[in-house]
């Protein structure tokens, strides 16, 4: 008999574990965004997603039988055990790399900045803000970092300044490994005082007399503060649309800290606080993955297809796909086609709301990506688990062939010591 019902804890059980797929995907991009290839990061952020969810689902149900019913929960709970891993994390753990594949990688190069440009501070006052002298390191594992291709320069500024690296090109693991060294060969003994502007000068005239001011990007890292005519120095940046990103101790010089934000804000950089020396090797980590501007499922485009109508679709599609494929899978755990219709139609639903939330709420700038992954996270969760409501389903129904193999195993013959069998059921 087919009707419209709604398990309410099962709604309730899948915010639950979209709200915890949410968290470990969080954790997940925090943790290994630059460190692994993105199509294997959004692979194991939507697999295990889609693991919590359903196992979420399935508890509920466990709990509650009120949409597969009782007599599925009394003989054939062990089979959507077994499906559960299946039907999500590694379903639809391979269908999002391979939508990421397509979303991120194949359509353009993997670098969208070929020229980086690091300005760092070596004032006086660095001998108390970075007493271990760990900015030349920090800076040559961001070199570490670049991929082939990428023109990388250094200058170290004062009251006055010094080109450390030439404007090179990442050409091959031995020019990268010979600019490292120089980096980590810098002694670190500090002195003078801080000239932003002077620094921001040598930058911008070293770019344009190499020939590469266009595409470019700067990394400026100071503790200080010194007077700078914002709309002066900038403006050449500005017209060559030059990012640059900053990186300051706001527990040093919170003037210092304003002017930097003022920086970043005006290019369309970003700026990062840390608190003590040792952070600035992964701000500058942060700053790679910003200058790569590598496409995610997740993530706010940052490049020229920032406003591509192709790329938001692209990015909708894909969720629609991946909320289709775990109402799927829900289906496929709980063995009922109509349970399958109904989940997949909502989970249709569910997708397309999640993305056009992501694509909006990037475009828009307003939300920060948090929130924005947490909304898409509880929209996909949810919203299909609400579709029993529309799309009848059957309780009671009649066991599948996979249900029926399982309660066969239950009995097997079981032979005793004079060679005769006797049929016992047993519990797996």
């Amino acid at each position: 008999m087919r009707q419209r019902r709604i398990n309410l804890l099962m709604v309730l059980c899948s915010l639950v574990g979209g709200g915890i797929g949410f968290a470990v995907g969080e954790v997940l991009l925090a943790s290994f965004s630059g460190e692994w290839p993105t199509w294997l990061l959004m692979g194991l952020y939507f697999g295990q997603y889609a693991l919590f969810v359903g196992l979420m689902c399935l508890v509920a149900e466990m709990i509650s039988p009120r949409l597969n019913g009782s007599g599925w929960k009394q003989r054939y709970v062990g089979a959507s055990w077994k499906m559960l891993v299946p039907s999500t994390f590694l379903l639809i753990g391979v269908v999002a790399m391979l939508l990421q594949f397509a979303y991120g990688s194949t359509f353009q190069s993997a670098s969208s900045s070929n020229n980086i440009v690091m300005l760092l501070d070596t004032s006086g006052s660095m001998n108390r803000s970075d007493p271990d002298s760990r900015l030349f390191p920090a800076a040559a594992d961001m070199v570490q970092k670049m991929e082939d291709g990428t023109n990388v320069a250094v200058i170290s500024f004062n009251d006055s300044t010094e080109v450390v690296q030439p404007l090179t090109q990442i050409n091959g693991q031995a020019v990268k490994d010979q600019v490292v060294q120089k980096l980590r060969e810098q002694t670190g003994m500090n002195g003078g005082g801080t000239d932003i502007d002077k620094a921001l000068q040598t930058a911008l005239d070293h770019l344009q007399a190499s020939q590469k001011l266009a595409n470019s990007t700067v990394v400026l890292m100071s503790d200080g503060y010194s007077r700078v005519d914002l709309d002066r120095a900038l403006a050449p940046y500005k017209q060559a649309n030059v990012v640059i990103h900053t990186v300051g101790m706001s527990a040093i010089d919170a003037d210092g800290t304003q002017l930097l934000q003022q920086i970043s804000s005006a290019t369309g950089g970003t700026y990062f606080d840390v608190a003590h020396a040792d952070q600035i090797t992964g701000a500058f980590g942060q700053i790679i993955e910003l200058t790569r501007h590598e496409r995610t499922l997740v993530s706010p485009r940052s490049d020229a297809t920032e406003s591509s109508t192709l790329y938001a679709i692209l990015r909708v599609v894909s969720l629609i796909v991946i909320g289709t494929l775990l109402g799927l899978a829900l289906g496929l755990i709980f063995d009922n086609r109509h349970l399958a219709k109904s989940f997949t139609i909502g989970g249709f639903v569910s997708g397309l709301l999640a993305g056009l939330v992501l694509e909006a709420g990037f475009i828009g700038g307003d939300l920060p990506a948090m929130l924005l992954h947490l909304l898409a996270a509880l929209l996909l969760a949810v919203v299909l688990t609400l579709f029993t409501l529309l799309i009848p389903v059957t309780i009671g129904t009649e066991p599948s062939s996979f249900q029926r193999r399982l309660s066969r195993s239950k009995a097997l013959p079981v032979h005793t010591g004079d060679g005769k069998a006797n049929s016992k059921r047993f519990d797996l």
